[in-house]
């Protein structure tokens, strides 16, 4: 009878050790095809999300118009352009009198009786901010396709050199100079292509791409 009770005890011993040697491996393969069902319905993107989120670019179209320097519809021309090629009525209407001396005029003086914003003609690079005598503070930017702007009589600057601008951004607010005192609110526009001064309301609304 003893012995008949020892090998009953071994016996059960082994079936015990069979079932949890049993229950461990199936519990591990469930485990383990959960986990793996998990990442194919999920299609990896708690991996991905955060690699897309930063990686994929935001592309934006850059606006190459050639715009006004201001938006102020009560701004008018005072002064034109000089145009050599222009009637003699024209050429003289665009000449500026400083102490005695006519000078012909490299840009458009235009003047309001409010101060008005002055705009950035297109996106641009702050190339110079200087203070001039007679025409006051200027700002010149230079934009690409061999294009520069030059913004004189500035009473306020809110750029920098070197700062770049968006197309329409602001750079400074109207001003006076010393050549006319028609107004306070004046600015003195002139717009340089491949090194010559051109008349910038020739060039308004154009793409820099339609530049010939």
């Amino acid at each position: 009878m003893i012995m008949k009770k020892r090998h009953l005890k071994s016996w059960v011993l082994m079936s015990l050790l069979v079932i949890m040697l049993v229950s461990v491996i199936s519990l591990s393969a469930y485990i383990s095809s959960k986990f793996f069902s998990s990442l194919s319905n999920d299609n990896n993107s708690y991996v991905l999300r955060d690699i897309i989120t930063n990686t994929v670019p935001v592309v934006s179209e850059v606006d190459d118009t050639i715009k006004k320097p201001f938006v102020d519809e009560t701004v008018t021309v005072q002064i034109g352009y000089y145009d050599s090629e222009s009637e003699r009525e024209s050429q003289e209407n665009s000449l500026i009198l400083y102490e005695n001396t006519y000078m012909p005029n490299s840009g458009i003086l235009y003047g309001c009786e409010q101060p008005f914003e002055v705009l950035a003609i297109l996106e641009g690079e702050i190339l110079s901010i200087e203070e001039d005598e007679i025409f006051g503070t200027i700002v010149e930017i230079k934009h690409s396709n061999d294009l520069v702007s030059k913004y004189s009589s500035l009473s306020g600057v809110s750029v920098n050199v070197g700062d770049t601008v968006n197309s329409g951004e602001v750079i400074g607010t109207s001003g006076s100079n010393k050549v006319v005192s028609v107004s306070q609110n004046m600015l003195l526009f002139e717009l340089v292509y491949k090194g010559a001064n051109v008349n910038p309301e020739k060039y308004y609304d154009l793409k820099l791409s339609e530049l010939g």
